[in-house]
């Protein structure tokens, strides 16, 4: 695992440890709907239903999204679950300093737009 994912999971277990997060697909849809989440994040082996349902309540609320390479357990891990196959950010300094962090590696982040990372 690359430098930058640890760095990424690690700010992701901050933001759970500040009480900023919610895991869990239906976890994740309801922070959508309620306008809470700032940033999306979903694991790399989600269904493909499941990831079109959350990313079209994105793209209504322009909210951004990142899938990472990395499975289900990975992401749980570092929010304190077995697993998880989503995860939003609830607070705006946390997402913006993910966003931050994937644009430092050159990647390009739009406003509303998914960025792949390499398994």
């Amino acid at each position: 695992m690359c430098d930058n994912l640890e760095k990424i999971y690690s700010m992701i277990g901050i933001a759970k440890k500040a009480g900023k997060t919610s895991t869990g697909t239906l976890g994740a849809k309801t922070s959508l709907v309620r306008g809470r989440a700032c940033l999306l994040i979903m694991s790399g082996d989600i269904a493909e239903k499941t990831k079109e349902s959350l990313i079209s309540s994105c793209k209504k609320r322009r909210i951004p999204w990142l899938v990472l390479g990395g499975d289900r357990y990975n992401l749980g891990v570092c929010v304190g679950k077995a697993y998880r196959v989503a995860v939003t950010v609830n607070d705006r300094n946390i997402a913006q300093a993910i966003i931050d962090c994937i644009r430092s590696m050159g990647e390009e982040v739009e406003s509303t737009g998914v960025v792949e990372w390499p398994k």
